[in-house]
Parts: structure tokens; sequence; C-alpha cells
């Protein structure tokens, strides 16, 4: 007689490639990306995505903002009704629930043979695709570059990532600008009262770091706060706009209390780092003086962009915006190359994908001078959706076409391989002759 111990095993590998978790698995994704989609009206896409989809578990759900995306406030109005629960598994967890489930049930249990090669071909794309977006959410890197007309840029701004950079003030004016960069990484998870001390051999100073506040600002301080800094605290703001959207987090701003210690003297100077000051802090030791700064991270192209013209297409007869566009030059070792850059045709190069993300006529910033706003993508796995759906398409036409092959009774894969080699062949000459 076998114990149920033993068949733990089995039955956890039964479990994990049933149908029954697979349909629970996509019911929940359809069910996070209608709240999601609904969320979004008031919350924005940013914050909406990193709740419902970039998330393990979904920390609530504000059924009062669905309720009224679905403009069902206008018969009955609910107000705010907030379920904070940790019991629906985020878009992150089923996602990698999914890729279990076809791994093990679409490729190791599933029957091999002639019939199933090609569902098995299109399982094994699905999890390609599955992979990417797990590369891109850990791995890929997007920020921004603004340029106005006539300009050229060669880095970009991350949204997210902050650093702290520490520079020497030098005066010879050939010499390259240094600079030391701590990643927030390290100093992020900071609470109150916790410090962190960074040290590097170069430096006179150890610099500490405590206090740290993801999204704040320095405020006015009483006479009798401890965390004063000339006469300034960090003070958390909301990360809600006055409409309750949450705002994008590149317009939010972190901010810290910076301890430089003389590693010499023990003497201590202490400042606010905060990424919208005006200026750097300034530390003056031994008669050397260094500037540190906290700011978003910034990543330099491999070529580099020059903004030659912009222009904004509206829709007929209103003000609304209908396609932003800009002609820009691509110059890399000295060679230039005249692109389009458009809302939804991006350019790629190198690695890079460039998107049209905002324009401003000049009106906007009060120059009178048009500048073109992009959105700089890195991803190492930007063109694998593409490449697992041409996947999925030729498993799919593998099997249906050998099923064809089966029902008219002629040899199946001389059948199958023969149409789809023919169906490439006419599908990349029409590529070639459009491009």
């Amino acid at each position: 007689m076998t114990s149920p111990s033993s068949n733990f095993p089995a039955k956890l590998f039964a479990f994990l490639t049933s149908f029954a978790l697979a349909t629970t698995t996509l019911a929940l994704l359809l069910l996070l990306t209608f709240l999601g989609t609904l969320e979004q009206a008031e919350y924005g896409l940013v914050a909406s995505q990193a709740r419902y989809f970039e998330s393990l578990f979904v920390d609530r759900i504000d059924i009062g903002a669905c309720w009224r995306a679905l403009a069902l406030n206008a018969y009955f109005d609910i107000g705010d009704i907030v379920l904070p629960i940790y019991v629906l598994p985020g878009g992150y967890t089923l996602m990698a629930v999914l890729f279990v489930n076809l791994l093990l049930g679409g490729i190791v249990r599933i029957r091999k043979s002639p019939k199933t090669i090609g569902v098995i071909i299109s399982h094994f794309a699905i999890l390609f695709m599955i992979a990417a977006g797990a590369v891109s959410y850990h791995f890929a890197s997007e920020g921004s570059l603004e340029l106005v007309e006539g300009r050229t840029g060669d880095e970009f701004r991350s949204f997210h990532e902050r650093v702290i950079e520490i520079e020497k003030i030098t005066t010879g004016k050939d010499e390259p600008r240094r600079a030391l960069v701590i990643a927030d990484g390290q100093y992020r998870d900071l609470r109150a009262g916790d410090k962190r001390v960074f040290t590097h051999e170069s430096l006179p100073f150890d610099l500490v770091l405590t206090n740290w506040k993801q999204h704040a600002q320095p405020k006015r301080a009483a006479d009798d706060r401890s965390d004063a800094v000339d006469g300034y605290y960090i003070q958390e703001i909301s990360t809600l706009d006055e409409s309750g959207a949450a705002l994008p987090d590149e317009q939010l701003a972190s901010a810290c209390i910076a301890i430089a210690r003389d590693k010499k003297s023990g003497e201590e100077q202490k400042g606010i780092l905060w990424e919208f000051a005006a200026a750097p802090w300034t530390v003056s030791v031994g008669g050397e003086k260094f500037l540190i700064t906290l700011d978003h991270r910034t990543y330099k192209l491999p070529f580099a962009i020059r903004l030659d013209k912009t222009e904004q297409e509206k829709h007929p007869g209103t003000e609304r915006a209908r396609r932003f566009t800009s002609w820009v030059t691509k110059i890399a070792d000295g060679r230039e190359e005249k692109r389009v850059v458009t809302m939804n045709e991006p350019v790629r190069s190198a690695g890079y994908a460039v998107f049209q993300q905002t324009f401003d006529d000049g009106t906007r910033s009060g120059s009178g001078v048009k500048r073109s706003g992009f959105q700089i993508v890195e991803n190492p796995s930007d063109h694998w959706p593409l490449i697992s759906c041409i996947i999925v398409a030729e498993g799919l036409l593998l099997h249906f076409l050998m099923m064809l092959a089966r029902f008219i009774k002629v040899e199946p894969w001389k059948f199958s391989l023969g149409l789809i080699l023919a169906f490439n062949a006419a599908f990349a000459l029409a590529m070639w002759k459009l491009l």
C-alpha cells in the first residue's frame, strides 16, 4: 500500500499541470485586466500597472473608483469603498504560475508525437513570450530625452532610478568630469532612524545617509524639531494629485539627510539632499570641495540624436493632438542618418528604441521654441514578443496543416512543410518589397 506522503509529488505535479489551474489563472488575469483598466481612470496608468500587473499580490481594490469608471454612480453613488486585502494574486505571481503550468503541462507532460508537434511548438513560443516580459521587467532601462530644435543629445534620464553623485571640484579645464555614484538600491530601504555609511578611498570623508523618504520635500522646521537641518526638515508628501490620481514617478522627488564625516578629525557637516534642489550640496574638507547631488540616473546612448524639426497634427476643428512627429538625425561614428519618430512608430537602433513622448510648441515652456520629448527604452527582450508570435503562428499552422493532410489522406510532413515553406517564402518576398 502506498502512503499518502509518497503520492504528494505526483499530486503536486498533477495540480501544476492541470487545466483547472490554467483556467483559473487565465480567469484571474482577465479580472486583473478589468480592474486595472477601470482604476486607471482615477489613479493613472503607472499606479494601476504597478498595483495590478507588477505586484505579487494586489494590496487593495478601489471599488468606488471602478464603480465610477463604469458610470454607475449616475444611478447610485456608493462613495469611496476600498478593500484593503492581499488575497488577489498580482500579475507577476499569475504569470509565474502560468509559466510553470505551460512548462510542465504543455512541454513535459504532453504526449510527444507527430500529431502534437505543432502544439508543443506553440506552447514553447508562449513560454518564450512570458520570459520576455520577465526580462523586460527586471533588466530594461527606460527614461526621457528632451531636445529643442537644432540641439543634439546623447544621454537620457531614467524615470525611476535615483543615484547620489559625489563630484570633486577641480580647477583644471582639461580634466574630465569624474563622479562617484551610489545607486538607490543601496539606501532606499532606510527607515526612520536608520543610518548607512558609505566610504571610498578617494574621499577624505565618509558619507552617512539617514531619514530617507521616497516622496518628500524640505519644509521649514519649528525650533524644537530634532531632525531639522539648517532650519528645515524632510516632510513626506502625497503621491496623488488634487483629483486623487497617482502622480507619475518622475514628478515626485526623494529626499534624505546626508552627513559628511571627516575621516581624520571626525568633524561632521550635515545637509539635505533633495531631487528638486536648485543647486548641489557643497562639502568642504581639507581645502577640497565636493558637490553632492541626488538625481535621476543618467544613461549614455551609443549614438547622438539631433532634433531637426518637430510638428504637431491636431484633430480637425479641435485643439486635441492627433500626432506628434519629429524629424531627427542619428549621429554615430561620424556618420549621419535621417530618421522620423512619430507616435506608435519608434526608431530602433543598437538595442535602443526611441519613442515620441511629448511635444511643446513653445507655449507651455514660454520660450517660443519648439521641443520634443523622447522616451528611450533599452530592452534586451525588445524583439522577443515578435519572435514568439511568429513561432506561435508557425506551430499552429503546422498543427492544422497536418490535421488537414490526414483528412485528405496525403503525406502529412511533406504536405505541411511544403505549404509552410511556400507561405514563408511569399511572406519574406512581400516584406522585402514593402521595405
